[in-house]
């Protein structure tokens, strides 16, 4: 038996050791095709996904940390794949459908494993999923061969400096940061503590749902919900509604989405604002990644892709910890304003920024 000290462990060192490994997947996509990247990380999953019956600490650090290696080699993947096929017109709905598929799946991987283990036997289930992995691997071959990325990416330290030096990408990198920083790391984390903080119960029939079973609930249903609008609002900021206009509002709404968090609201009411905190949050991370694509799309692809996901994960590795150390330190409350304030001043810096250019454009 695991203690929960080792499970906190196994949660998260598949996050972090993403961290590092970034950079070395982009050298590696330089020297590969995308392809060739996409079909080595399902095999990966599908193998080591076999011996996911095992037994012991150790063995399942092992296993989480390749896990962690085997999604940092499909997603950059599948950010080099979408910038490659996709348009202008289609960009945004193309990582829209990425994203919500994507969730969907951990979903059903949890959800699923959850009630087969208990009716076939862990052994029995890591079978069939690793199988499915496996099986799914000429689906990866019936995809073009394009080049490696080595001609996009160019000379590591001229393309570094060449990034740093554009602002609208610095602004996008400190937007992505903070917001994987502030909601999807800190308020995807804490939502159960603030849940049971907040002492909402739900009585069904005599049945009372803990707060562990809301916060499963609430984030089940917002990734369900997120295979169907994340795609639709990368299709609107394609179209005439565009990316920074979206992305404003997106974040004057999470803005006060976290605000109500703290306010004396009716539970139902409350638990609905929950959910739509979270719902914004996809959204906002579906505009921040098409903004990328958008940006990588115009000079040094892979260079540009992978210097925003190592943002990207930073932001939600540190999100979690920071959260519970300000809650420590200044309270549920004030950590949950402070976040408001931050997200705030993101939009004002959109605004403006969008104001500048349209004043530039009419002179």
């Amino acid at each position: 038996m695991l203690s929960l000290v080792e499970v906190g462990i196994l949660l998260s060192v598949n996050r972090f050791i993403r961290l590092p490994l970034n950079p070395i997947i982009s050298w590696l996509y330089s020297k590969m095709s995308i392809r060739t990247g996409l079909f080595i990380s399902l095999a990966i999953a599908g193998i080591t996904t076999l011996f996911g019956w095992a037994q012991g600490f150790v063995f399942w650090l092992i296993l989480r940390c390749i896990w962690g290696i085997a999604w940092s080699i499909l997603r950059l993947g599948a950010y080099y794949t979408i910038v490659e096929v996709s348009t202008n017109d289609n960009r945004g709905q193309n990582m829209g459908s990425f994203n919500g598929l994507s969730r969907i799946g951990g979903l059903v991987g949890m959800l699923g494993g959850g009630f087969f283990i208990e009716w076939f036997g862990i052994r029995n289930v890591t079978l069939v999923f690793g199988l499915l992995a496996l099986v799914a691997l000429p689906l990866i071959l019936r995809i073009p061969k394009a080049e490696s990325q080595e001609s996009k990416n160019g000379n590591s330290l001229n393309s570094l400096t060449t990034l740093i030096k554009n602002p609208l990408l610095l602004k996008l990198l400190l937007t992505v940061f903070l917001v994987m920083l502030c909601l999807e790391g800190m308020i995807s984390a804490t939502l159960s503590h603030l849940i049971d903080v907040r002492g909402v119960t739900i009585d069904i029939k005599g049945v009372i749902l803990s707060a562990a079973i809301l916060a499963s609930l609430i984030q089940a249903s917002r990734l369900i919900i997120g295979v169907f609008i994340s795609p639709w609002i990368g299709k609107k900021s394609d179209g005439e509604w565009g990316r920074r206009r979206i992305l404003i509002v997106g974040l004057l709404l999470a803005t006060l989405f976290v605000v109500l968090t703290q306010l004396n609201i009716p539970d139902y009411l409350w638990l609905i604002n929950l959910k739509a905190t979270l719902l914004t949050t996809s959204i906002l991370i579906v505009l921040l990644n098409s903004f990328a694509s958008d940006l990588a799309e115009e000079r040094l692809k892979a260079a540009t892709i992978t210097l925003y996901v190592i943002i990207s994960d930073i932001g939600a590795a540190f999100g979690p910890v920071l959260g519970y150390l300000s809650e420590q330190a200044f309270g549920l409350v004030t950590t949950y304003l402070i976040s408001a304030a931050i997200l705030l001043v993101l939009s004002l810096q959109w605004i403006l920024l969008n104001v500048t250019k349209k004043s530039i454009s009419r002179s």
